[in-house]
């Protein structure tokens, strides 16, 4: 549901972590595209995790495997407290979408995946000792940047177990959630305030 980051060693250049609100990636979508998406669900896999295992743990890495089938789960899912809609795809976990051929499966999600990169939707944090950052999983996709080496960058991290995600259903209708309006930040004198990014919005 949730994950709580806290930095202890952080390098002087580089180590960011650049997170993207996938409500916004969904907003920023066309609505024939969003039509296109509406119901559809794609396949969430083990992969990232099974280099970890080496020969002598393939036995428990096949009993993992069959105790937590590679599920299925919403292209769009709906937030359970705010109701918005999320795009609900990643590129470390996401193998196919049902009912697809693989080429046709490919090309979608590979231009699905590419929404969470859009500057517009996305978040940088540069971290310092102690800086603590808490995301909510079910809307926001994180990226920790790898520019940093050889230096060191050591973070303690708590992740909170969340529910199952639920799709939309029905027949399509667009999204009537607000948007949290606009912002007025703090600016340099002489500066015109100008509207808040789609990460704060959605």
């Amino acid at each position: 549901m949730a994950t709580i980051l806290r930095a202890k060693v952080v390098p002087e250049v580089g180590g960011d972590t650049l997170f993207a609100s996938m409500s916004a990636a969904y907003r920023g979508l066309s609505e024939r595209m969003k039509q296109h998406i509406h119901g559809l669900e794609s396949q969430h896999d083990f992969k990232p995790w099974r280099p970890l295992f080496g020969h002598k743990d393939r036995a428990r890495l096949r009993e993992l495997e069959d105790e937590f089938p590679n599920p299925w789960h919403p292209v769009v899912r709906v937030h359970p407290v705010t109701g918005r809609r999320v795009l609900y795809v990643n590129r470390q976990f996401c193998t196919r979408i049902k009912d697809l051929k693989p080429d046709e499966s490919d090309t979608l999600l590979e231009f699905l995946y590419r929404q969470a990169t859009i500057p517009e939707y996305q978040l940088r944090v540069k971290w310092q000792p102690n800086t603590l950052v808490m995301w909510d999983n079910r809307s926001v996709q994180h990226y920790a940047s790898h520019d940093y080496y050889p230096a060191r960058r050591t973070m303690e991290r708590v992740t909170v177990k969340g529910d199952r995600p639920k799709g939309v259903s029905g027949a399509y209708t667009t999204d009537t959630v607000p948007a949290n309006g606009t912002v007025k930040p703090a600016i340099a004198e002489g500066t015109r305030p100008g509207p808040k990014r789609a990460f704060d919005r959605y």
